[in-house]
This record gives structure tokens, sequence and C-alpha cells, in this order.
């Protein structure tokens, strides 16, 4: 077997204790910290560079949506829900029964032989009998 010769770098990453042996990259700024550049620069920086994202090339366009439209827009699905569990308990009173939750697929499916299994059990020490 020959030896070679390895480069002190090299040497250096290998003889390093662990944890120690690569250098790791700078960290980022810590949030709160003074930038060169305000939020709003900032934003519109990135905003352009999402110009081809079709919702942002809309909203440069048109400005941003409103307070009031999000408002309306939550107001809206709040009176969905509420009308859909209305109806949900109005149909629960005329059956007079509770409606069957559905299971999730990724449970495992419904073990019906236990019953089947337990009967023909019995059917069989009766028999015996």
């Amino acid at each position: 077997m020959t030896s070679h010769q390895v480069s002190p770098g090299v040497r250096s990453v290998l003889t390093a204790p662990r944890g120690q042996r690569f250098h790791r990259p700078a960290r980022p700024q810590r949030i709160g910290a003074v930038s060169s550049e305000s939020h709003q620069d900032r934003q519109e920086r990135l905003l352009r560079q999402m110009g081809d994202n079709p919702r942002v090339a809309y909203m440069l366009r048109h400005g941003p949506v409103p307070h009031w439209v999000k408002v309306a827009r939550q107001h809206r699905e709040q009176a969905a829900r509420e009308a859909r569990q209305a109806a949900a308990d109005a149909q629960c009173e005329l059956t007079e029964t509770k409606p069957v939750r559905t299971r999730g697929r990724h449970r495992a499916p419904r073990r019906w032989w236990g019953w089947l299994a337990t009967t023909l059990g019995l059917a069989f020490l009766r028999k015996d009998d």
C-alpha cells in the first residue's frame, strides 16, 4: 500500500473534532435588524420579481384587495357553513337518527365477520350439548 501526500487543508478537516470539520455559511440577519432597504422597498422588489404570477400581476395592475372584500368573503363562508349545519340538523330531525359519520379512506375497513364467527361458534357449542 502506498501512502500519498495529503494537502494541509484536507488534513486539518480530517483532524478537526466532529461538528467543527466544515464551516457553516454566514447566518442571515436577525428579524428586526436594521437593513439597507425599507419594508416597502423590499415588498416592491419582491413583487416585481413575481410579476409572472397571475395573481401578483393582477394586484400590480389593480392594487391590493380592500379589507372589506376579505371580510365579506369570511361572512359568506360562515353563512354557508351555518346553512349546511342547519340542513343537516333538519335532516337528522326528520329521520330521527343521528347522521352516520363517514370513515376516512386511510382507515382499515370495518370487520363484519366478528358476529358471524360468534354465532357459528355458539351454534356448534349448542349442537354438542
